[in-house]
C-alpha cells in the first residue's frame, strides 16, 4: 500500500489516524483532505489505495463522497470512521459499497484491521 487518504475536517482525528497508520506503514505517501467535496475532486488524481472517510463534514458528506468516489472507481477500498453510531447510517454506509464502518473514539487496531483490507 502507498497511498492512503484521509478525509476529516477534524485536525486532531487526522493527526490521529495518521499516527496510527504511520506506527504500521512509515513509509506511505499520506493525503489530508477536510471535506467530501475536495475528496471526491482529488481521489482521480490521487488514486489512494485506501481512504479513511469521516460523515459528517462540510461542503459534502461522507455518504455522499463515498457514493461519488465509487462511480469513479468501483473498486476503491473506503473505510469510514464517525462519531455516528445509529444503525441506519451504517447499514447506509456498506450498502452503498464502503468496506468497513469504524465508529470514534477507535483504537489503533481497528487502524491497523483496516490497513489489512
Amino acid at each position: 500500500m502507498k497511498k492512503i487518504m484521509v478525509v476529516e475536517d477534524s485536525s486532531l482525528m487526522v493527526s490521529v489516524i495518521r499516527n496510527f497508520v504511520k506506527k504500521k506503514i512509515p513509509d506511505l505517501e499520506f493525503i489530508e483532505v477536510n471535506n467530501g467535496k475536495d475528496a471526491v475532486d482529488k481521489y482521480p488524481i490521487e488514486r489512494p489505495d485506501l481512504v479513511f472517510m469521516d460523515i459528517m463534514m462540510p461542503e459534502m458528506d461522507g455518504i455522499t463522497a463515498l457514493a461519488k468516489i465509487l462511480e469513479i472507481d468501483k473498486n476503491a477500498k473506503v473505510i469510514m470512521v464517525t462519531s455516528l453510531k445509529e444503525s441506519s447510517q451504517q447499514e447506509k454506509a456498506l450498502g452503498i459499497g464502503a468496506k468497513l464502518y469504524i465508529t470514534k473514539p477507535f483504537s489503533s487496531s481497528d487502524i491497523f484491521d483496516a490497513l489489512e483490507m
